[in-house]
C-alpha cells in the first residue's frame, strides 16, 4: 500500500547542450534548385538623329552665274575695277531671276570693291607696295572658296569686308 507520503519520482535532468561538429558549407549545400533566368534584351539604341529636310538641290547650271560673280575677281586684280563693273552687270541682270545670284553677286561686288581699294591704297604708298601681291593671293584664295560654295548653292560670306553695296 502506498501512503500519501511518497514523493513523486524526480524529473530527469534537463537535456544538456548538444555538441555539434562544425563543418564548412559547400556551394552545393547552400544553393537551392537552379533556375535559368531568361537573357536580358539588349539596351535600346537611340533612334538615328533626324536631320532637317533639305531643300531640293538644283542643278549646278543654275548656280553658274553666282560662281561667275565671284570669279570675276580675276579681272579686278590686273585692271582694278573692270571685274567689279562686270560683276555689277551680272548681278543686276541675273540677280532679278534668282535670289542666290542676287545675294552672291552683291557679296562678290563688295569683296571686289574692297580688294580694288586696298590695292590702290597699298600701290600708292611706296613702303606698302610690296604687300599688294600678298593681298591678291589672299583674295584669290577667298575668291575660289566663294565660287566653290556658290556653285553648290551655298551662301558664302567673305571675312573682313566692308559691305558698301547693301541693296
Amino acid at each position: 500500500m502506498t501512503t500519501g507520503d511518497e514523493l513523486p519520482a524526480p524529473a530527469p535532468p534537463p537535456p544538456s547542450a548538444i555538441e555539434v561538429e562544425a563543418t564548412p558549407a559547400t556551394a552545393e549545400d547552400t544553393a537551392g534548385p537552379t533556375i535559368e533566368a531568361p537573357p536580358l534584351p539588349p539596351p535600346p539604341r537611340d533612334p538615328p538623329p533626324i536631320s532637317p529636310p533639305r531643300a531640293p538641290r538644283r542643278p549646278w547650271k543654275e548656280h553658274v552665274w553666282a560662281a561667275v560673280c565671284h570669279l570675276l575677281l580675276f579681272l579686278v586684280i590686273p585692271t582694278v575695277f573692270l571685274g567689279a563693273v562686270l560683276t555689277f552687270f551680272v548681278w543686276q541682270i541675273f540677280g532679278k531671276r534668282d535670289r542666290h545670284v542676287e545675294d552672291q553677286g552683291r557679296e562678290a561686288l563688295n569683296f571686289q570693291i574692297n580688294v580694288a581699294v586696298v590695292t590702290a591704297v597699298l600701290g600708292a604708298t611706296c613702303l606698302a607696295a610690296p604687300l599688294v601681291p600678298l593681298v591678291w593671293l589672299v583674295a584669290l584664295v577667298f575668291c575660289l572658296l566663294a565660287a566653290r560654295a556658290a556653285s553648290q548653292g551655298e551662301t558664302y560670306r567673305y571675312p573682313w569686308v566692308v559691305r558698301v553695296v547693301t541693296h
